[in-house]
């Protein structure tokens, strides 16, 4: 063999074969996912207050203005309401991001559907069981059952749109073969 080819023949055998990096990519994105989340559970409850009320005027207090009769301010029990509603939206979107990354990372280890649903499902319901727990020590903040519900629904969904996903590809290209 000459020596350029068997140069060629040794490097090729150091890359990092594609399902391990794919592996390593969704697992650093789940671990970014979960930093996140720990991170925002970690705020005092006048902190995360502070930051969805905020958003909340940001968001619907300038709708609000759009359509409000004679510049009138948004009455109190509305803001209140939209704010829990913006709170819990934070809640299903970071766990459907953190589903999508948990059911991406499980499908390079796991082969089968089902347990890659049920395997992915568990990682992020025990993680919002943790959050919800960390919550606890935060100073007023509260562990709720409410929030980790929640938290596993939008898991629910990440996960299943992950699977759904990848099964509607497969089905697409058994049928183009």
């Amino acid at each position: 063999m000459s020596k350029p080819a068997e140069m060629m023949r040794v490097h090729n055998d150091n890359r990092i074969p594609k399902k391990k990096k794919a592996l390593f990519l969704w697992a650093a994105a789940s671990f970014v996912c979960m930093l996140l989340i720990f991170l925002a559970s970690s705020q005092t409850a006048d902190e995360s207050s502070e930051l969805s009320g905020g958003l909340t005027r940001l968001i619907f207090g300038t709708m609000w203005r759009w359509f409000a009769p004679d510049g009138q301010d948004m009455p109190v029990p509305l803001f209140v309401a939209l704010e829990t509603v913006l709170r819990k939206a934070a809640h299903v979107l970071a766990f459907f991001a953190l589903g999508v990354c948990a059911a991406n990372t499980v499908r390079q280890v796991v082969v089968r559907r089902g347990r890659v649903f049920v395997v992915s499902l568990l990682w992020c319901a025990a993680y919002g069981a943790l959050d919800e727990l960390h919550q606890h020590f935060v100073p007023g903040r509260a562990m709720m059952w409410q929030d980790w519900v929640i938290d596993t629904v939008g898991a629910l969904v990440g996960v299943g749109v992950v699977l759904l996903v990848h099964r509607r590809a497969g089905k697409r290209s058994n049928t183009q073969s």
